[in-house]
């Protein structure tokens, strides 16, 4: 059985990334042994199958509705803790960051320092980078400014959506975590610093690329990138784009590449409501 310097581990986050780390330390530890395993989300569905799996699996759950509650939680434990941010969008104070009992890593979906903050996937496909990726590192002050653990690459072509990029961002960060884990939980980990940090650009929740609207001026290299940045598929991880057409702006339902039109793709449009 593989051996721990930590009291406890808590696994914070939501979706398959969050479970399969949860999989992977409940067959190494049980729920019984050093270290205790605990697991929470930050605004998690309480159906999820992260939710629903630890439940089934006794192993100790909680799902934070509001910052506070989860803040107060955090702030109670006293003992040396592994603290794993996989697909977490809850941001660390920083009485909870001068603890040195408390170590915390994070899961970035992006080559740091390149695009940090929310929706990195989007920038990187809309930027129309050549390589995305993934990025485990250690939590600072600093939004995704920690030093990193490890990162591993995905080379980018014309076929890739937002939900595309971010299935298989998420699988390769489970693979990398794998790679890490004996290095984690010895607390014995490869550091590199991040460089020129100010130099990059922090990405909020609500930024769109262009606010959300196709440029019907851009090239179709560029109105692909900007379609596909945005494309979630069937779920509403974003909202959908929209077009303006005789001054009237209308919301993008679907798109297919058409070279006979001359906005380069046929549209299915639904009426933007303002």
């Amino acid at each position: 059985m593989r051996k721990s310097v930590f009291e406890s581990i808590l696994i914070l986050g939501t979706g398959t990334l969050a479970l399969n780390i949860t999989k992977m330390l409940f067959g190494l530890f049980g729920t019984d042994s050093r270290p205790k395993l605990l697991c929470a989300s930050y605004l998690e569905s309480p159906f999820s199958l992260f939710s629903t799996w630890c439940k089934t699996s006794k192993i100790p759950y909680i799902n934070f509705k509001n910052k506070i509650a989860l803040s107060e939680y955090l702030s109670g434990f006293e003992s040396s803790m592994l603290l794993i941010s996989a697909h977490n969008y809850y941001i660390f104070p920083s009485n909870l960051l001068q603890k040195p009992f408390l170590k915390i890593i994070n899961y970035h979906n992006s080559l740091l320092p390149n695009h940090r903050g929310l929706n990195a996937q989007m920038w990187s496909i809309f930027d129309q980078d050549s390589t995305s990726g993934i990025t485990w590192h250690l939590v600072s002050s600093g939004i995704d400014c920690g030093d990193i653990i490890i990162q591993k690459s995905i080379p980018l072509d014309s076929t890739y959506t937002y939900l595309k990029l971010t299935q298989e961002q998420l699988q390769l960060a489970f693979l990398a975590f794998r790679e890490i884990c004996d290095s984690l939980l010895s607390w014995n980990l490869p550091l590199k610093t991040q460089e020129k940090i100010g130099d990059f650009v922090l990405h909020k929740a609500r930024d769109l690329p262009n606010n959300g609207i196709l440029d019907l001026h851009w090239d179709f290299e560029k109105k692909s990138a900007f379609l596909r940045s945005m494309d979630c598929g069937k779920s509403h991880l974003l909202p959908k784009p929209k077009i303006i057409l005789e001054g009237k702006k209308y919301v993008i339902l679907d798109y297919t590449p058409n070279p006979k039109n001359a906005l380069g793709f046929d549209f299915t449009l639904g009426e933007k409501n303002e």
